[in-house]
């Protein structure tokens, strides 16, 4: 069946309205109309069995036939911030951290970031990537949407509001800890920021000011991983460790 994303504020005792880009969706290019029935989730964890009982070019009107909470996420509360990178790769990261429960995403430019975007580009690429969000949070039965922020500086990053997060930075260093040190160090956390280079990397500079603001640099292995690949891989190994996969 169908999912679409409702705002609360639009899910009234037995009643839904659908409008926006959803609707557009839902009419035009799944051709549903009167007397479809699809699933409808919300910004507050619940889905919704409804069916439709009108549609217009601004608004949908669906009656709701039953609702229910499901556990779909994890109880980890992890934000992936990612260093800008070319062409479709973040895209792709984007679509795999929702699939693996990432709450937020954080894309960041750095020292070494290949990509040099005016602001009319960033303002579109942040729109696409709230869009890939909510795609793959329908595929996959999430019921909460990942938060991507707009593009920042990696310094105003590290200045960011974490408090009671645990802070893992990965890079190259041979001599770093792994996820599994960390883990044994940290114990149990509720919060984590994830923080992956671009494809160039980081600085000296950059390594040394996120360790003064309490970030610790750990190591994904050996090998020398692309940045999408490091992404996946970092984000399936926390969910292991703090979260819910596994």
């Amino acid at each position: 069946m169908a999912r679409f994303f409702v705002s609360r504020k639009n899910v009234q005792d037995k009643r839904a309205t659908i409008v926006g880009e959803e609707l557009d969706h839902l009419r035009r290019v799944l051709r549903l109309g009167p007397g479809d029935h699809v699933t409808l989730f919300d910004d507050a964890g619940w889905e919704h069995e409804t069916v439709i009982r009108f549609t217009g070019p601004d608004h949908g009107d669906l009656e709701i036939l039953h609702s229910y909470q499901t556990q779909r996420e994890s109880p980890l509360y992890l934000t992936l911030a990612l260093g800008l990178t070319k062409g479709g790769k973040m895209d792709f990261v984007v679509e795999k951290a929702t699939e693996l429960g990432v709450q937020a995403i954080a894309p960041f430019f750095s020292t070494y970031t290949v990509p040099k975007l005016d602001q009319e580009k960033i303002a579109k690429r942040t729109t696409r990537w709230r869009k890939i969000a909510l795609s793959a949070t329908k595929q996959c039965g999430r019921t909460r949407v990942p938060e991507v922020s707009a593009l920042c500086d990696f310094r105003e990053l590290l200045s960011g509001p974490w408090t009671g997060a645990l802070k893992l930075l990965c890079w190259e260093g041979e001599a770093l800890q792994t996820l599994n040190q960390a883990r044994a160090a940290a114990g149990d956390v509720r919060s984590v920021l994830l923080v992956i280079g671009p494809e160039g990397g980081f600085s000296g500079e950059e390594t040394k000011l996120a360790q003064q603001h309490g970030f610790w640099s750990v190591q994904l292995g050996r090998r020398i991983l692309r940045a999408e690949t490091a992404a996946v891989t970092a984000i399936s190994l926390v969910q292991f460790l703090w979260g819910d996969l596994g």
